[in-house]
């Protein structure tokens, strides 16, 4: 089974980027983490957006940011890809045993291109141009959880989360 992937790219100021990243996170998440939530409102650019109110899932988020923005750091790179993946939880089983595999059955693919801004009038024209692809980018996220559905597992766990999730930062060098 291949996962269904969606793609997400964005132009950002590199001063923008971690909260920028944050919200578009914090966004896949609230709207595919199944189970008791707590939301939250968050503003990014004026842009307010939902988020979940656990102290675990912003830790992960955080933690992936910080290792983003480590990436651009360290190696100078202007772009950076961050992934958001859902799995489904399967037996396995075998002749004498049973074990559990996971299985990506959702993947978004986050791309950040990095800009460095040099005068204060390229920083308000880059600043209206990452609101308005932000906003473009929050609405398409709502609308695909809302058209695509059909590739979304059975629950079959009483688990709090029966879809675990993973985020993988990628070293892209341009």
């Amino acid at each position: 089974m291949n996962p269904e992937v969606y793609p997400i790219e964005l132009t950002v100021d590199r001063t923008a980027v971690a909260d920028i990243l944050r919200g578009i996170l914090h966004t896949i998440l609230f709207y595919r983490v199944f189970g008791n939530i707590k939301p939250k409102e968050v503003d990014v650019l004026d842009i307010t957006y939902s988020a979940i109110d656990d102290p675990e899932i912003e830790k992960k988020v955080d933690d992936n940011v910080d290792q983003f923005m480590r990436i651009l750091e360290t190696q100078g790179n202007q772009k950076g890809q961050i992934a958001v993946m859902f799995h489904e939880k399967r037996t396995k089983k075998a002749w004498f045993s049973k074990s559990e595999e996971e299985i990506c059955w959702e993947q978004w693919a986050v791309t950040i291109n990095t800009v460095i801004c040099r005068t204060d009038g390229e920083t308000l024209r880059i600043r209206k141009e990452m609101s308005a692809q932000l906003t473009t980018c929050f609405l398409n996220i709502i609308r695909f959880i809302n058209d695509k559905k059909d590739h979304i597992p059975p629950i079959t766990t009483l688990e709090a989360n029966p879809f675990p999730f993973q985020v993988c930062t990628y070293n892209t060098i341009i």
